[in-house]
C-alpha cells in the first residue's frame, strides 16, 4: 500500500473551498495550471481512445467578464451570489468541455453503441474534472465544482467551437480558508469469492 498512499493522499486532500482568493499560489504560475491541465485532458483515458475531452482556462478580464455575465443572466439575486463571488474571488476557471463531432462521429462508426457514446463522453468528461480538480490541490489551489453550462457557453469567447459541449467549470484560486469538516457515510467495499 505505501505505493499508493501518496496518490490517496492527493485524493482525499482534494476538497470543495468557496473562499477563494484571486490569486496564485507561491511559486506556482499560471502556466503550471496550464500544463498540468493540458497532461490531464491528453492523458485521461476516454472511450475507444476519441480523445474527446477539450478544456481551456478562463483567467484576468475574461474571466471576470464570463462570470459577470453569468451572475447578469440570473434573476434571482440569491441565485447571483455563487457567480458573483467566482467573479470576484477566483483567479479563474477551468472550462470542460466535450466535442461533440467527436461523439457523433463514433455514433456513426459504430451504430451498435450510437446510445451509449454521449455518456461516454459525461464519463470521460468528470474523469478529467476530478483529476484536474485533485491535480490543481496537489500545487497549492483551492477550488470548486460549477455547472452553470448553458451560462456559461453562451457567454465564452466566439473563438470557442459551437460543437464544444461545457459540461462544469472548476474554479479555482489560492485558498482563503480551510475547508470544512468532511464527513462520511458507512459504504464498505466488500469482496465476493
Amino acid at each position: 500500500m505505501s505505493a499508493v498512499a501518496p496518490y490517496l493522499k492527493t485524493i482525499a486532500s482534494r476538497r470543495t473551498i468557496y473562499a477563494l482568493k484571486p490569486e496564485l499560489p507561491s511559486g506556482v504560475t499560471i502556466n503550471d495550471v496550464q500544463s498540468t491541465i493540458q497532461a490531464i485532458v491528453k492523458e485521461t483515458p476516454t472511450a475507444f481512445n476519441s480523445q474527446v475531452n477539450r478544456a481551456v482556462i478562463l483567467t484576468g478580464e475574461t474571466h471576470k467578464k464570463v462570470w459577470d455575465s453569468v451572475a447578469n443572466a440570473i434573476a434571482d439575486p440569491a441565485g447571483k451570489k455563487r457567480p458573483e463571488s467566482v467573479r470576484d474571488e477566483a483567479y479563474g476557471s477551468v472550462i470542460f468541455f466535450t466535442d461533440d463531432k467527436t461523439t457523433e462521429k463514433l455514433q456513426a462508426d459504430f451504430p451498435a453503441w450510437s446510445a451509449a457514446f454521449p455518456q461516454f463522453a459525461d464519463h470521460a468528461s468528470g474523469a478529467a474534472q476530478i483529476n484536474s480538480w485533485a491535480a490543481l490541490e496537489a500545487l497549492g489551489l483551492g477550488g470548486h465544482l460549477q455547472h452553470y453550462n448553458g451560462y456559461v457557453k453562451a457567454a465564452l469567447p466566439s473563438k470557442i467551437p459551437a460543437s464544444w459541449s461545457v459540461h462544469s467549470q472548476l474554479v479555482f484560486g489560492a485558498p482563503g480558508a480551510a475547508p470544512g469538516e468532511k464527513t462520511y457515510i458507512d459504504n464498505e467495499v466488500e469482496i465476493f469469492n
